[in-house]
């Protein structure tokens, strides 16, 4: 058994384990079934002041440390999502050639490229948008790059930036996701990152039948097309990950302001007052998801979201209701489930690691020799974990 098989398997345990903890979420159920088997934890994280709940929801290692003595299966957590980390100074590049390009996301390419080193084949930059990828790999070693995006737009931006700087780079525009991608990858080394969803489970799945020498993609946003209950692709698991699980495995953001961080918030609390009341207007209903609120109607007051709302999803609203109680009652499920939330957030990077061992593993079925490694800190990206593979 391979290493990568090893680390599923305990990981398929240790979260078969903790499923009653991280499975239900306290945005869906105001209070999961885990409160009544737990209820000393459930009182611990219900009290905790707003600074604390703060210090915790940031610090993973000390959210843990919280939370070990009510579950003791945490402790165990470290070992099973240890990963080497292959981090190298970047080569030298002149900074004007990335006047174009944001600082983290320069930052998280020259952490990428330095990880990956030198190609060893051809040069294909999969999903590539602008190409800012496949550039910093031709400033640092030469040679000439593909890039495939769909969008012809992007392609034509990305091919004035590297005639501007004088690079080998052709772009083509192409659709990852048709058939005819896999041609591209014939003897290549292809390359993405912060490929989305089927964009990285797209390229892992072609890029042995396609023939490609070697593979680096730093995964991102698993829950983007995948089906209600995610295939794994390196063979058999008994653990079932429906799209909720994928979506809390990319929960963790470093990037968010302040002002998007409090408008985050209160979309969650307004959205919880509407929950509520349609609880109350059927009791012991199951909680029902729904479309994604149009981002204007916040912006126009609480009474005109939740009217909005509940005309869209045909709740009949009491015209009597005093909407000041009904947005005090979703501020306070708001708040309650952050702190119920902590138990979820402590497994997240579990689900990611067991999603990225997966991939490993189909990549060794099609005879490829696959790595998982660190590029850079998470504080740079959550999403800082780099799939290797070379034949």
């Amino acid at each position: 058994m391979s290493l990568h098989a090893r680390r599923r398997a305990a990981l398929d345990r240790w979260l078969a384990e903790l499923a009653p903890l991280w499975m239900p979420s306290p945005f869906c159920e105001a209070r999961p079934a885990w409160c009544q088997t737990h209820p000393a934890l459930a009182e611990a994280l219900l009290g905790l002041d707003e600074p604390t709940l703060a210090a915790l929801s940031a610090d993973d290692d000390a959210a843990r440390a919280f939370l070990i003595p009510h579950l003791p299966a945490l402790a165990e957590l470290p070992a099973l999502i240890e990963l080497p980390a292959r981090e190298a100074a970047p080569a030298p590049v002149s900074r004007a050639a990335w006047q174009f390009i944001p600082g983290r996301k320069a930052a998280q390419i020259d952490a990428f490229a330095a990880a990956v080193g030198a190609p060893q084949g051809p040069l294909v930059e999969w999903c590539a948008g602008k190409g800012h990828l496949g550039r910093r790999f031709l400033m640092a070693w030469g040679g000439e790059a593909r890039a495939l995006e769909r969008n012809a737009v992007l392609c034509r931006e990305g091919e004035a930036l590297s005639a501007r700087a004088g690079l080998a780079q052709h772009f083509e525009v192409a659709d990852v996701l048709a058939a005819e991608a896999a041609a591209s990858l014939a003897g290549a080394h292809a390359i993405a990152l912060h490929a989305c969803g089927d964009l990285h489970r797209r390229l892992i799945d072609l890029a042995g039948p396609a023939g490609a020498r070697a593979l680096d993609v730093a995964p991102c946003c698993y829950p983007l097309g995948a089906d209600d209950r995610y295939r794994p692709r390196g063979g058999d698991s008994a653990l079932v990950l429906d799209r909720n699980a994928l979506r809390l495995a990319v929960t963790e953001t470093v990037t968010a302001s302040p002002r998007l961080a409090a408008e985050s918030e209160r979309l969650s609390a307004w959205k919880l007052a509407f929950v509520a009341l349609r609880e109350a207007h059927s009791p012991g209903a199951a909680y029902r998801s729904f479309k994604p609120v149009p981002a204007d109607w916040s912006k126009r007051g609480f009474a005109f979201f939740l009217q909005s709302l509940a005309a869209r999803e045909h709740l009949p609203l009491d015209p009597k209701l005093d909407f000041a109680i009904a947005e005090a009652a979703g501020w306070a499920r708001h708040r309650a489930a952050r702190r119920l939330q902590l138990p979820r957030l402590a497994c997240r990077r579990a689900i990611e690691v067991w999603l990225l061992h997966d991939l490993a593993l189909a990549l060794e079925g099609a005879g490829f020799e696959a790595e998982l490694h660190l590029f850079c800190a998470r504080t740079l990206t959550p999403r800082n974990v780099i799939v290797s593979a070379r034949r």
